[in-house]
């Protein structure tokens, strides 16, 4: 993980801050909250390489792209990929969230909004973990994996709790998967981190991308 942060640290100021949400708290109206169960970034500079699920050890979040401002070209980006599993059959109204105790670690460079996109959208069966996605695996970016268009933009803050869009839930449930960029007109070097977490024994203390349907 690159941010300084350890994961003692954020546990501690989970359990000390009185706004800690817990999945009840987050969406009372809806009928369920699911956490990931895959966070996994595509590296441009390492094209090829698989990156292994962060929830499996820190829960890191990082998304980022280098500019030269010469030219504007960009390079080193990194995405990242969230996923989702075990929606039932019939479920509706799929709403992806993002919230954030204030305070927690957020560490920023640039200006990093965000944008959202599915990815195979339609096709539950192919989000999977073990997996072989890699930056080559989807860019240039193609259709079926992308085809959705831009699905939300989003910036991350401190005392965050925002809905970033909603769609309809696969239709014989399954899975869903997003991907987050640096905005395309976001002008410079750029990138956002933080460590994804839930206390998975107690559903509290949520911090970061989480999806709630049946709302």
């Amino acid at each position: 993980m690159r941010a300084s942060t350890t994961a003692l640290a954020i546990l501690s100021l989970l359990e000390l801050s009185a706004a800690a949400p817990t999945p009840v708290e987050l969406a009372p109206r809806c009928g369920a909250t699911l956490f990931p169960f895959l966070t996994q970034q595509l590296t441009e500079e390492n094209p090829t390489t698989v990156n292994i699920n962060t929830l499996e050890y820190d829960g890191d979040f990082y998304v980022s792209q280098k500019m030269d401002p010469a030219t504007g070209a960009l390079s080193n980006r990194i995405y990242q990929v969230v996923a989702f599993n075990n929606i039932p059959p019939g479920s509706y109204g799929c709403q992806l969230n993002v919230v954030f105790p204030n305070p927690y670690p957020i560490t920023t460079t640039g200006s990093p909004t965000l944008n959202v996109y599915t990815l195979y959208n339609g096709s539950p069966s192919s989000i999977t973990y073990p997996n072989n996605w890699s930056w080559d695996t989807f860019f240039p970016r193609t259709s079926p994996p992308f085809g959705q268009g831009l699905y939300g933009t989003i910036n991350f803050a401190q005392g965050q709790n925002a809905a970033i869009n909603s769609e309809a839930c696969p239709a014989n449930g399954g899975d869903l998967a997003f991907v987050f960029e640096i905005a395309d007109w976001v002008w410079g070097s750029a990138s956002i981190e933080f460590n994804e977490y839930v206390n998975k024994l107690t559903g509290a203390g949520l911090a970061g991308v989480y999806l709630t349907y049946n709302c």
